[in-house]
């Protein structure tokens, strides 16, 4: 019975662990989801501080959750777990039964759930901590090296939420991720491809600019929190490309550049593209290359390199080397956790 109470609370842990790393992973998106749960809680006062409360809560999902794979603090954790389960499962019930036009955001943009199928993955996972944690006097003392373990994975990921805020995330699970084909770059469009719509001052759609040829989009879905720095450095970014072949653009929620060719598009849109306000996308024929930060924009040369390969090439190249350290540090935690 004790091997199975623990395999429960690591089976919790690992759920809650996953979930809440993957959302700290997208701070940016985590602030949408937070957002899009005070609009439907009528609690639109509150859109301010929707990126702390979607990361405060992302961290607090992963640090339960490694304090459930430790079982470090038995009877604290197994509370405090219990609360914001249960907190969960009410949550998405009210959602599956009102039926709002959002998503639950439990696994962020990795993994897309019904309302239905929220409510039931909490539901499981009730019944897991319910096996696991009650009644509370039962639960079992951890070795002293758990609490070693513990602290070295909250480190960790504290670590690693801080390196989110200041980069984008290092896998895309958004429709516009590096792969992604645009809708009017494909020869028969299809419903679930993604559309970049852009309209020039006059208000005139032009997204068929976007479909033949190389571009570097720079978006800035915040104009007013664009540092005034910033701006040089995107003039000079498209100075430099002058001649390449490469075209810039920059792509705002509102108002125009200075200096450099601009585009009106969406503000979910902008944040879709890049998370980094101000960040850079490689687009070649209407397939989406590759995305910086704002803080590391691409040299002349190393988009001339990515354009000169095959577009599937150029996206593995780019894009392989994120997905592989972004998986080893998955490892490294839970290696972490598990095994020490």
């Amino acid at each position: 019975m004790k091997s199975i109470r623990r395999i429960c609370a690591v089976l919790t842990g690992m759920v809650l662990f996953g979930a809440g790393l993957l959302k700290l992973m997208d701070p940016v998106g985590a602030s949408l989801v937070a957002g899009e749960y005070f609009n439907f809680l009528g609690l639109s006062f509150m859109a301010p501080l929707a990126m702390a409360v979607g990361v405060g809560m992302a961290l607090l999902e992963t640090v339960l959750g490694a304090g459930l794979i430790t079982g470090v603090w038995p009877r604290l954790v197994a509370a405090a777990s219990g609360v914001v389960l249960g907190g969960f499962t009410v949550l998405t019930l009210v959602m599956w039964i009102v039926n709002p036009a959002m998503d639950c955001g439990c696994f962020g943009e990795a993994v897309h759930l019904t309302h239905k199928q929220s409510f039931l993955k909490n539901v499981v996972l009730c019944v897991l901590w319910a096996v696991a944690c009650l009644p509370f006097r039962s639960i079992r003392k951890p070795l002293k090296v758990k609490y070693v373990s513990f602290w070295i994975a909250t480190v960790s990921v504290a670590a690693f939420s801080v390196w989110a805020m200041l980069n984008i995330p290092p896998m895309d699970f958004t429709p516009l991720k590096p792969g992604a084909m645009l809708m009017q770059a494909e020869q028969t469009p299809s419903e679930d491809a993604p559309l970049l719509s852009i309209c020039d001052a006059s208000g005139e759609y032009r997204d068929e600019l976007l479909a033949r040829g190389a571009f570097l989009l720079v978006s800035v879905y915040d104009p007013d929190a664009l540092p005034k720095e910033l701006e040089g450095e995107i003039y000079a970014l498209s100075e430099s490309l002058r001649g390449s072949g490469i075209t810039p653009l920059v792509l705002r929620s509102y108002g125009e550049s200075e200096n450099v060719q601009s585009f009106n598009s969406d503000r979910r849109t902008l944040l879709t593209l890049n998370r980094s306000n101000g960040g850079a996308t490689l687009l070649s024929d209407g397939i989406v290359i590759a995305k910086w930060s704002r803080r590391d924009y691409p040299s002349p040369a190393s988009l001339q390199d990515l354009l000169s390969q095959d577009p599937t090439d150029a996206v593995l190249k780019e894009n392989t080397p994120k997905r592989l350290k972004l998986q080893g540090f998955l490892l490294y935690v839970f290696a972490v956790l598990l095994l020490l």
